[in-house]
């Protein structure tokens, strides 16, 4: 991903691991509950310590010989991240006895001949300290007492890490990345669209709707522009949302939509476009984010016939009228159809996201356009539309400069909208248009 080592926080459920992940990255990125489990994919993010900056990761609860199926995929993101890592920390509980699960896991961990500290955690304070002799055994060579809750020796761990860990790791940079968020119901095909486009198991996929939790961040490079793609948990209904985890994860859902150039919104074509997917399209529109609307599951159409698409298209926006303006495109992940032109058309959005467009083609094409339905007389006066400029991009926004801004109708300003969308493809893009005083 970057030129910067690595480091996987790893260990069972509830030892700590995202407190650690949080108090290391200094702001709250992983979810934090006393509930076990929280976290399921691998989380990543930045850190800097002494100058020196590291990728870090964030990891689900290492359960081995589970039988519960998300349990096994945790396990399995936890074995990726571990293979990632060029450092690990292991976290332990200082305030439980030793289990199997952390005899596995050290096990396996000093097998992969990697770097590694063993992260006691839950030491509150120098009284605590006797605990964690008892953890010594698991074979560690470097270990830290700690407790992620308050930072008590924090700065310790990280001048370990500091010593521990190599120089810069060669490997591809990426800069002026495009952002690429994937979003949608719960169940919709998110995880399964972001491993597709990875080629790698980075989301847990599960038949389970609200696997995902949290925002995944990757960063491939595509026909040479570099795209960071953030996977989401699934937004339910505000009336569904019936625990604090998922409350922030819809929040974490939207502030992901604030920071991207382009969302995919996904939609199971089974069970057919609502109120939700509405409302989340409308935030996106509303943002200013490029948009692409992705039916999935197209498999499951029993009675296709010729016409089937472009009928489902016309009544998707005969629904919802805004959407004659953004592409709407059918696949199905699961059997491979159509879904290499999700990531095409992306950034197709994202490159007319950031068109800028000269002045002299904006007024020629704004002359034909009045030319053609001139605006009407309001209150006996004659509206002209004098000069037309770009003032900025992502998203486009443009400047029409009248004599009388306020008497122009709503219908009219709609028709001087579609008309620019046309003559210079905003499909796919939200654009604003102020009318201002000549």
């Amino acid at each position: 991903m970057a030129s910067e080592p690595t480091i996987a926080i790893l260990g069972r459920p509830n030892v700590g691991k995202s407190t650690l992940f949080n108090r290391l990255v200094g702001k709250r990125h992983s979810i934090v509950s006393e509930e076990e489990g929280v976290t399921r994919d691998r989380i990543y993010s930045k850190i800097e310590w002494l100058n020196k900056k590291y990728n870090l990761i964030d990891t689900g609860g290492y359960i081995p010989k589970s039988r519960d199926v998300i349990s096994k995929q945790v396990t399995f993101q936890s074995e990726i991240a571990r293979e990632e890592a060029h450092l690990i920390l292991f976290v332990v509980d200082g305030r439980d006895e030793i289990t199997s699960s952390d005899r596995l896991l050290a096990d396996a961990i000093i097998k992969s001949n990697k770097p590694a500290i063993l992260v006691i955690n839950k030491i509150d304070d120098l009284k605590n300290e006797d605990l964690t002799y008892n953890f010594y055994e698991l074979g560690f060579s470097e270990h830290v007492s700690l407790s992620a809750q308050s930072g008590r020796q924090v700065g310790l761990l990280l001048d370990k890490i500091e010593s521990l860990m190599p120089g810069k790791i060669d490997s591809a940079t990426y800069d002026d990345l495009i952002n690429f968020s994937i979003v949608g119901m719960p169940n919709v095909g998110k995880s399964s669209l972001m491993n597709y486009i990875l080629d790698d198991e980075k989301s847990i996929v599960t038949d389970i709707a609200g696997t995902t939790r949290d925002s995944i961040d990757s960063y491939i490079k595509y026909f040479k522009k570099d795209i960071r793609i953030i996977d989401t948990a699934g937004l339910r209904r505000r009336s569904k949302v019936d625990d604090s985890i998922e409350f922030y994860s819809n929040l974490r859902t939207f502030k992901v939509i604030d920071e991207c150039d382009v969302s995919a919104v996904l939609i199971d074509v089974s069970k057919g476009f609502d109120s939700q997917d509405k409302n989340i399209i409308r935030y996106i529109i509303d943002k200013g984010k490029g948009l692409l609307v992705v039916i999935n599951k197209w498999d499951l159409v029993d009675d296709k016939e010729t016409n089937t698409m472009r009928d489902l298209k016309d009544d998707i926006r005969y629904d919802y009228s805004d959407l004659q303006h953004y592409p709407i495109q059918f696949v199905s992940i699961k059997n491979n159809f159509r879904v290499g032109e999700i990531l095409k058309t992306a950034l197709e959005i994202y490159d007319r996201r950031c068109a800028k467009i000269t002045t002299s083609k904006l007024n020629n094409a704004l002359r034909d356009i009045v030319a053609h339905y001139p605006p009407p007389s309001t209150k006996g006066k004659e509206i002209k539309l004098n000069y037309i400029a770009q003032v900025s991009t992502s998203p486009p926004l443009l400047a029409i400069f009248s004599n009388h801004p306020d008497l122009i109708s709503e219908s009219y300003k709609r028709y001087i909208e579609n008309q620019i969308r046309v003559a210079f493809d905003f499909h796919g893009v939200p654009i604003r248009i102020s009318f201002r005083k000549k």
